[in-house]
Parts: structure tokens; sequence; C-alpha cells
């Protein structure tokens, strides 16, 4: 529970982007295949664009992560995940290539072996489809990877992940998309109460009004699959996925 770790928390400031992206262009120009392995090296991978939202917020144009799998499917890069969304230019998709590049807010298919620009993006939420209790999610989370390599096993400072902090709308809209691929109805998210304070155990200024302040101790915070609400308050001993986030 978040009562028992007063002396891992480090509040440090947040953003709020759990999703950013890198556009190459000039002398980055390339193939869809090699723009592929860049962004993998480099970032997460080749941008994936799930609604119009995303479309308009990623301006620049070049090669995205979306392909041509076979004669009637289409998938991104990432995963292998089959697209939900797509936004073809009137003319399109031809058969006159099986890899999609944007250009002015629409898509179009070319020739995998054409040099175009290209959009990576780094993707800092971490959905883990493991079932357990809010510390031991904590646990986890903090457990996948260390600031200073060189003292992997340090708990204090160290830590390169934490359970998620969502501070914008955004940052709710797009966590709850990805909630949608969890085993559970809710995941628990980095919110805890600490001595009658609500606080996000990654960082971060508590942005939410009238949340509850007694009787919390042994309460975490979640978000749910369905529904609007930002947050919700359940015991820190029942078991769901959860969210991991990569500190700023």
């Amino acid at each position: 529970m978040c009562l028992l770790i007063p002396l891992l928390l480090f509040i440090s400031p947040v953003c709020g982007d759990l999703l950013n992206f890198k556009p190459y262009s000039g002398s980055y120009m390339t193939t869809w295949t090699n723009a592929q392995t860049f962004c993998r090296k480099y970032h997460t991978d080749l941008i994936t664009i799930r609604n119009e939202q995303e479309n308009t917020f990623f301006k620049s144009g070049g090669w995205i992560g979306l392909y041509r799998a076979n004669t009637n499917t289409w998938k991104w890069s990432r995963g292998d995940e089959i697209a939900s969304f797509i936004k073809w230019d009137s003319s399109q998709p031809s058969q006159n290539g099986d890899c999609v590049y944007k250009n002015y807010g629409v898509w179009w298919t070319h020739g995998c072996h054409y040099n175009h620009s290209f959009m990576c993006y780094d993707e800092k939420l971490v959905l883990v489809k493991e079932n357990k209790t809010w510390e031991e999610a904590l646990n986890h989370c903090r457990s996948l990877g260390a600031v200073d390599t060189n003292d992997p096993n340090s708990p204090y400072r160290n830590h390169r992940y934490d359970l998620a902090t969502l501070i914008t709308t955004d940052d709710h809209t797009y966590a709850r998309e990805r909630a949608q691929q969890a085993s559970t109805d809710e995941v628990w998210t980095g919110l805890c109460n600490l001595a009658g304070e609500w606080l996000w155990v990654g960082g971060g200024q508590m942005q939410y009004e009238n949340i509850p302040s007694c009787p919390t101790n042994g309460f975490c915070g979640v978000l749910e699959k369905s529904g609007t609400a930002s947050y919700g308050i359940r015991n820190c001993q029942q078991r769901r996925n959860f969210f991991c986030y990569i500190k700023p």
C-alpha cells in the first residue's frame, strides 16, 4: 500500500505527455524498412495513429507505421496491431505499394523501397497485463529499468519507470484507449493516499478536485476501461492490471 513506502516517494515535475513523436526528413529520408529499423533502435517504433485527434496532432509527413500484411489487412508496425482507424486520400488505397506515408493530413500507399521522410514515436505508457496489488504493481514498475545502470538495485530515486501519473486530458484519453487492451475492467495508476493526502507516487501536481479525504487509508487510484471518470478509488490489496510509465 502507499502508506508503506514514504521513503521511496520523489516528487518531480511531470509534463503530462505520454506519447512523443520525432519527425525525420532531409538527409534522413529512406525506405520504409530502414525507417522502421531506425525508429526501433532509437525510439519505440514508426508512429502509430489510432484516431483523428492523433492524426491532427502529428502534423509532419512521411512514412508512418502502417503497412499491408496481405491483400485485405492493414497493420501497424508496433505489435502488428490491425488498424481500426485509417485516413486515406480519396484516391487511396491503391495497389502501387504496401507501405503508407502521410502527406497534408491524409495517407497514401507507396512502394516500400521508395525514400520518404518518416516519423518515430516514444511511448512512455506501458500496460502490464498481470494482476497485482497496488504495491506489487509499484515494485514491478520500478524494477523495469534503472536511471543509473551501474547501480540497478538501488530503490531510491534510481527507477526509470513508475506507476503512471495522468495529468492532462490527453493523458487520460490516451490511457483509456490503451486500457481497452487490459484483462481487467480497471487498471492501477500511481494515485495513492499518504497520511491522509492524495498524491501521485511518481510526482506531479494533484489536479483532482473533491477527491474523498477520509477514510482513505489503504485506498489507491484506478482508471476504468469504460466510463468517463478521471479516477476511481479502490482497496490497494485488490489485484488488477496496471500502467507503468517512463518518468520524465
